[in-house]
């Protein structure tokens, strides 16, 4: 048979029923060709981490104020400068991911559950006044900062421009259902206010006493799960949650009414394999690669590994249907060690959830601070209609030519093994080369890959620290056993 063009994996869909669909994508990016090219869409390099900074302990969260960078770390508010130096501002009691909302002047610091804090250019202050209500989250709002208190009844508001000092009369509280309020997001300068089943969106309408007010209608009938699950994205704003009698999900939304489902069936699977009590955890960060819009939500489990799922908003634009895919720190199913990224200083600054750096997403490089970047993708299914078929030829055709001068990644390689039981077990792992540095036309060929009786999942695995930009893969496959 002639030499067939195979589908590159448009990002993973692990279904439950393995032998039907049993596609991954670790640490590759699916990109959607936009014009005529060799391949209608390739796996991208995701960017490197490189070391920018260093501050004490396991990053709580970023925050950029005035295009100054500021994190929690361990116990201590810290900022950093354009030349990488940090400096420690101050105490930041606890050790939960911390919520930040600024003025511009005044960078309000939320520990849900615990102290909250106002950090004002020169002094770090803790909020005492009898009025402020322990809080889970906060926006700032035309002059007010917002919050919502941690037993999700109430939301309330600082006097303005004054984030120590409160009224006790300044709150309010979503109406339209009596399900608790988790978490909230200011998006096209309305306030929505997600509970665990529903939504309301506020309008900043001044005067005396509480200033906001629901605006009429503007009523949704999904909620929220954990308070960091709302993230800015693409003009909207997604958000991890669901409605009334239903499993936890992936949203975005569309009106002050309406929300899609953006994750596919099989990544809402992996998704409630976690308890309520890790998805009330779960966070969001954003960036952007190559004109991919990617969001990333992060699950933590101490059970099963946690997961890093990615969603590229353009690829599934242009695709037609949603792209997922997963990032991960090591050889073996984790999440990816960053738990936040902000842009500032012309660079994507990234905290760290596993000692106190600060790094940022460099292009240039194809490690995480010089540990393995993995790379893997499993592909569909792959059959006769149930006709014996033999595998006699398989090409993966990389950016070949681009390895390093010396060490590793000098001679790179591509590792593939397969599976011919629905994604069960993959054996047979054989290496080829990608091609040295300047070997632009290394073809990476596997010869007489035997026979299957009825699918085979393909697997091709890189951990070398070079670019290897996957453009397709094709095969020549033979009716028949040989």
């Amino acid at each position: 048979m002639p030499r067939t063009p195979l589908p590159l994996p448009l990002g993973s869909y692990l279904s439950e029923v393995l032998p039907l669909a049993a596609q991954r994508v670790i640490g590759w990016i699916p990109v959607v060709s936009e014009q005529n090219a060799l391949s209608t869409n390739i796996l991208l390099q995701r960017n490197g981490l490189t070391t920018f900074a260093t501050a004490s302990g396991i990053c709580r969260g970023q925050h950029v104020m005035a295009g100054v960078q500021f994190s929690v770390n361990g116990t201590s508010l810290f900022t950093t400068n354009s030349a990488g130096v940090a400096t420690n501002l101050g105490t930041i009691a606890g050790t939960k991911r911390v919520v930040m909302a600024d003025s511009g002047t005044l960078l309000v610091i939320v520990v849900p559950g615990g102290n909250s804090y106002v950090w004002d250019g020169t002094t770090l202050t803790q909020i005492v006044d009898p009025d402020f209500q322990v809080s889970d989250t906060v926006s700032f709002y035309r002059g007010f900062f917002v919050f919502t208190t941690t037993d999700g009844k109430q939301l309330f508001v600082s006097n303005l421009n004054q984030p120590l000092v409160f009224d006790a009369l300044d709150f309010g509280s979503a109406e339209g259902d009596p399900d608790r309020i988790v978490t909230q997001i200011l998006n096209h300068d309305e306030l929505t206010v997600l509970g665990s089943e529903t939504s309301e969106v506020f309008k900043l309408v001044g005067g005396s006493g509480f200033p906001l007010a629901i605006i009429p209608g503007a009523f949704g009938e999904k909620g929220a799960h954990s308070k960091y699950g709302t993230v800015a994205f693409d003009n909207t704003f997604l958000f991890i949650g669901g409605g009334e009698n239903e499993k936890t999900a992936v949203w975005r939304k569309t009106s002050s009414t309406s929300a899609v489902k953006i994750s596919d069936n099989a990544t809402d699977t992996l998704i409630q394999e976690f308890t309520a009590d890790e998805i009330a955890e779960a966070f969001w960060m954003t960036y952007t690669q190559r004109g991919q819009l990617l969001a990333i939500l992060t699950i933590n489990s101490q059970r099963i590994p946690g997961r890093t799922f990615v969603y590229n908003g353009t690829a599934s634009v242009l695709a037609g249907k949603q792209v997922w895919f997963e990032f991960q720190t090591g050889v073996t199913d984790a999440p990816w060690r960053v738990n936040s990224i902000v842009k500032v200083y012309d660079k994507f600054l990234c905290g760290d959830s596993i000692d106190g750096r600060i790094g940022f997403l460099d292009k240039t490089v194809f490690e995480d601070y010089g540990d393995v970047m993995f790379r893997q993708m499993s592909t569909q299914p792959f059959d006769n209609n149930g006709v014996t078929l033999f595998a006699g030829l398989f090409e993966a055709t990389f950016e070949s030519g681009v390895g390093l001068t010396t060490g590793q990644g000098s001679d790179p390689v591509v590792r593939l093994d397969f599976s011919d039981n629905g994604a069960r077990i993959f054996k047979s792992e054989t290496k080829r080369k990608i091609g040295k540095i300047g070997k632009y036309g290394q073809r990476s060929v596997w010869e007489r890959q035997g026979d299957f009786p009825v699918s085979r999942t393909i697997r091709l695995t890189v951990t070398d620290p070079v670019r290897a930009n996957l453009i397709r893969i094709a095969a020549n496959p033979e009716g028949g056993s040989q």
